[in-house]
């Protein structure tokens, strides 16, 4: 079950109020599935006595629920009978939320509801490395030149299927696809050069509804290239400048310490 935390104020029409809020259910997205509203109390499906309902006001939906715009809208006849809440549908178009439309109670066994399937359908993809990892780098991480690494792409689980193209901003640009096994895909990348330094961000696609699917892009991965020589030889110089560091702090503070005690030595009768 998935309900908005939104909240509202008394519509304009009279006799109206407002409470609850408003959900798609019966699917495994929340943007997706039998538009139900809670009012006076109680969560009951929308009738869709005339087929009023439309994209537009099928949008309105999808918007109130942060999930984009209505791709579809349909008529189901097959529901469970159970009371349904009528809804003026060119208030929806007008009013901010769905709620405020509600008109009256219909306690008749309706077996008609309205169901809703919003573009942002899909959540939004993860990205992860492994493999040829050196070390972490600022926002991203640092992998060895010449190395083999993996980037993974996943999505949390919703629909069977899909697909995953991972995409880079690099020097030598990738746009690469994976079918997805388990929500998942990892993406090989062998010999690791400067050319490969950049962000990659992961894309998750699937075919529901009868219709195409695309997720709004992952979190950017940043990814830089360390040489594993170049970088001990920096390690080394940073061990010896502080091992000389230290050992001219401990030659002074004796030396200081020395002086102390045979200035000492000189004042006690």
């Amino acid at each position: 079950m998935f309900i908005t935390g939104k909240t509202c104020s008394p519509g304009p029409a009279a006799g109206l109020t407002c409470t609850g809020g408003v959900r798609l259910v019966g699917q495994p997205s929340r943007c997706a599935g039998t538009l139900e509203i809670q009012h006076q109390g109680h969560w009951r499906p929308v009738g869709d006595y005339y087929k009023l309902w439309d994209l537009k006001s099928g949008s309105a939906v999808c918007q109130y629920l942060d999930c984009g715009s209505a791709v579809s809208v349909d008529r189901t006849d097959d529901s469970p009978h159970r009371p349904v809440w009528r809804v003026s549908v060119p208030c929806v178009k007008l009013t901010s939320g769905p709620r405020d439309c509600v008109e009256l109670y219909d306690p008749s066994n309706l077996s008609s509801a309205v169901d809703v399937v919003c573009s942002d359908l899909l959540p939004q993809p993860n990205i992860s490395l492994s493999d040829g990892v050196f070390e972490v780098y600022r926002q991203g991480f640092r992998v060895l030149v010449f190395s083999d690494f993996t980037v993974t792409c996943s999505v949390r689980p919703q629909y069977p299927g899909g697909s995953f193209r991972l995409i880079s901003d690099t020097e030598k640009p990738l746009n690469l696809t994976l079918p997805a096994v388990n929500h998942s895909a990892h993406f090989l990348l062998s010999s690791m050069g400067y050319a490969h330094r950049g962000n990659y961000t992961c894309v998750y696609h699937v075919d529901v509804y009868n219709r195409s699917f695309t997720s709004s892009q992952s979190p950017a991965l940043y990814l830089t290239v360390g040489d594993l020589v170049t970088n001990l030889i920096i390690r080394v110089v940073v061990v010896h400048f502080l091992l000389i560091t230290g050992t001219i702090c401990l030659f002074f503070y004796c030396r200081a310490r020395g002086g102390r005690s045979r200035l000492k030595a000189r004042n006690t009768p």
